[in-house]
């Protein structure tokens, strides 16, 4: 099979064109099961190789019927976009191939029309963004988080107000990251083509969380739609969190705490969280008119990052000024938070985390867990005094079966208290949820290490060998001892 058209294409040769259905199942295995990378409604993408790289085969579904002009109105959409934040097309597909059916009972034939659509891209091999969406205590760091930001933004820029396409189905997955994590939105050509053929249902295209309300409820799509679902973006890059945050004072405290550990603190970076979540905010408006356009948004970007390190501050922030950095008004310390079980069946398995209190005020923390009868904390609730550390022992009951990886599966929450309280003379629990001060709430991952036969095979030699060694030391001092005691 001939694939230099398509390696020339991958590697900037020539230009997009259209591609052989014979190539593209070469390149799939037939569009195997072992070469399907993702799926949805509307089509199914598979990888394709190449000698000189892989591309991203999308098939659309036999079920959606499009008519040949709509394909290649879009296809000829696709051909003139070039940016570096938006997928690069690679080529397409368009087959139509008569076969015989045999009627049942009669020796007559029916001929049925078998059409084939496909669209080829690049192959971006970190996924998307959905596997690194985090809190602010873990994950990407902040400016990682906030090149994500802006290149999601100028590639929807180049979408709306270059091309005049909007996207339609704006969320994490529809944003892939390259090896350097630059982001490249995908999958807008595709949600375009599905909401030709629903033109007479009532049927959403949208997901849920980051459709635009008007157009859930609607079914009224603009580029302001766009901007909802990049709002909702936006929150979730920088809380971890698709829900508003209620006050930016506590978000900016989690990355404060972050920030601090690492020695990354300055003013520069405080300004772009608080007018990252102003964005996400206003983006979110509830009337369309009330959102910005995606120019606007760029601008703001733009200025947030600052020259020779300082921010613009020509601008309020709806939150207000951030309060300057206190010791004493750091979070509890918690390492690690992510929890590794080395499990095996039937068998307790322990893990230890520190809790770390650097602050000069005494902090009250509680510790729940989803599953209590999995799961035993040592201590569980407590109160800290200053510049003091406490080691928690979390015990997993003995299990019969393997459980799966658990998100979020301990809380430790924790408030600042009056010295000169103890343990026994409140209920911290109650005391925490009605707290004057700030509570910090911390969610901590489960993930469970099951040995592989070779590690436990390497154990058990390597517990024999040991049993071995002193069998053999034990001979030896035998011998010497009888030697010492015969000499006397």
């Amino acid at each position: 099979m001939n694939h230099e058209v398509l390696e020339r294409i991958l590697e900037g040769r020539e230009n997009p064109t259209n591609l052989s259905l014979s190539l593209l199942k070469d390149i799939t295995e037939n569009f195997s099961e072992d070469r399907e990378i993702g799926h949805g409604g509307f089509a199914t993408v598979y990888k394709g190789v190449l000698p000189n790289g892989n591309v991203a085969v999308k098939r659309i579904k036999s079920s959606h019927s499009i008519k040949e002009t709509l394909f290649y109105r879009e296809v000829d959409s696709l051909l003139n976009i070039e940016h570096k934040n938006v997928v690069r097309f690679l080529g397409f597909c368009a087959s139509t191939d008569q076969i015989a059916i045999k009627i049942e009972g009669s020796k007559e034939r029916i001929y049925a029309e078998v059409r084939e659509r496909l669209l080829c891209f690049e192959y971006i091999s970190n996924g998307s963004l959905r596997k690194y969406i985090t809190d602010e205590l873990r994950g990407l760091e902040w400016n990682t988080r906030y090149e994500i930001i802006r290149g999601v933004c100028e590639g929807l820029c180049h979408l709306h107000k270059e091309k005049q396409i909007y996207h339609m189905d704006m969320k994490p997955d529809n944003i892939l990251l390259d090896n350097d994590m630059v982001p490249k939105i995908t999958d807008f050509g595709l949600s375009r083509l599905d909401e030709m053929t629903q033109t007479m249902s009532k049927d959403r295209l949208g997901s849920l969380g980051y459709c635009a309300p008007e157009y859930w409820s609607q079914g009224k799509m603009s580029f302001k739609s766009d901007m909802y679902s990049l709002g909702v973006i936006i929150i979730e890059l920088v809380t971890g969190q698709k829900a508003l945050p209620i006050n930016n004072n506590k978000v900016l405290r989690r990355w404060r705490h972050r920030w601090r550990k690492t020695g990354k603190e300055t003013e520069l970076v405080y300004q772009q969280v608080a007018k990252c979540i102003e964005i996400g905010l206003l983006c979110q408006e509830i009337d369309p008119s009330g959102r910005p356009f995606i120019w606007d948004i760029i601008d703001d970007i733009r200025q947030a990052e600052g020259v020779n390190g300082s921010i613009r501050n020509d601008s309020e922030y709806k939150f207000g000024q951030i309060s300057p950095y206190s010791e004493d008004d750091d979070m509890l310390g918690i390492e690690p938070l992510e929890l590794h079980f080395p499990f095996q069946l039937n068998k307790q398995m322990p893990c230890t985390i520190q809790l770390t209190n650097e602050t000069g005020s005494y902090i009250a923390f509680n510790i729940e867990h989803m599953n209590p009868l999995s799961y035993c904390a040592q201590p569980q609730k407590d109160i800290m005094p200053p510049r003091s550390k406490c080691n928690i022992e979390i015990t997993m009951q003995s299990q019969a079966k393997a459980p799966r990886d658990h998100t979020s599966e301990f809380t430790v929450w924790s408030t600042k208290v009056n010295d000169g309280l103890a343990i026994e003379d409140m209920d911290i629990i109650k005391f925490i949820k009605e707290a004057v001060n700030v509570v910090d709430e911390v969610n901590l991952d489960v993930v469970f290490e099951a040995r592989s036969k070779k590690q436990k095979e390497s154990i058990q030699f390597r517990q024999s060998n040991l049993y071995y060694r002193l069998q053999i030391m034990q001979s030896v001092w035998y011998v010497v001892w009888m030697h010492i005691r015969q000499s006397h």
